[in-house]
């Protein structure tokens, strides 16, 4: 008997194809075990947002301890949190010592959304506002602003879009006050809306702030800064989820 006939008889073409087709497939059924493995030890960890703006008048860039991520004066920045309660501190680490801006508990619940705005008329006089959000999921074409009163001299302020009657939008807000979101149509033919910071009283103009649309997203458009002082009264655009 040849070779080749001893060979083919003793291991038939079925059993070779078998071994090598397990060779392929165990590995690849080792790693489905492994990964299953490992999500099924996945812990996910209960987390919210936190959105800190920071419109204090002559302030900083604070870093949001104890991390080094910061937030730019008249800016704005999204944090994850954990849920239940953690301290969240703010202060400008470019001082020697640090000045703290900001050192509070602060009570999350999971998936919940939260905004905090320091004002103030200096680092040395911080007036805190934490809003827990209830946001709108829009299915159709809108977008939400409010508007928020954070100029700590101004008397109360009304917001009117330009071109139509004094307080069209708002007709007061004091000093730390805020409207709820109002819905403006954010259609293609929408391209942005102007909208205009008055004495409540006088109809005087305090600063005027262009918005491009921000299709189908919640904002609130912030009057910050010192009404006829410096730094000058002006507008800070805070965009939310």
């Amino acid at each position: 008997m040849s070779r080749f006939n001893y060979w083919a008889k003793s291991r038939p073409l079925e059993t070779i194809l078998m071994k090598k087709l397990n060779y392929i497939l165990l590995p690849v059924l080792l790693l489905t075990i492994l990964s299953c493995k490992k999500t099924d030890n996945k812990i996910i960890t209960p987390s919210a947002n936190l959105l800190i703006a920071n419109v204090v008048a002559g302030g900083s860039t604070l870093t949001f301890n104890p991390t080094t991520a910061v937030i730019s004066n008249n800016g704005s920045t999204n944090f994850p949190v954990p849920t239940g309660q953690s301290q969240i501190s703010l202060s400008d680490n470019s001082q020697s010592p640090a000045v703290n801006y900001y050192n509070q508990s602060f009570m999350a619940t999971n998936a919940g959304n939260y905004t905090l705005f320091l004002a103030g008329g200096s680092p040395a006089l911080i007036d805190p506002i934490l809003i827990q959000e209830h946001y709108q999921n829009y299915t159709d074409s809108v977008c939400a602003v409010r508007f928020i009163n954070l100029s700590p001299n101004s008397s109360p302020v009304s917001v009117n879009i330009t071109g139509q009657t004094n307080g069209s939008e708002v007709t007061s807000l004091a000093y730390k006050a805020y409207s709820s979101f109002k819905q403006y149509p954010a259609k293609k033919a929408n391209v942005n809306y102007a909208f205009q910071f008055r004495n409540a009283t006088t109809g005087a103009l305090i600063a005027s702030y262009t918005l491009v649309t921000p299709y189908f997203h919640n904002v609130t458009i912030v009057l910050r800064g010192l009404v006829g002082s410096s730094p000058a009264a002006g507008v800070t655009l805070v965009s939310h989820l």
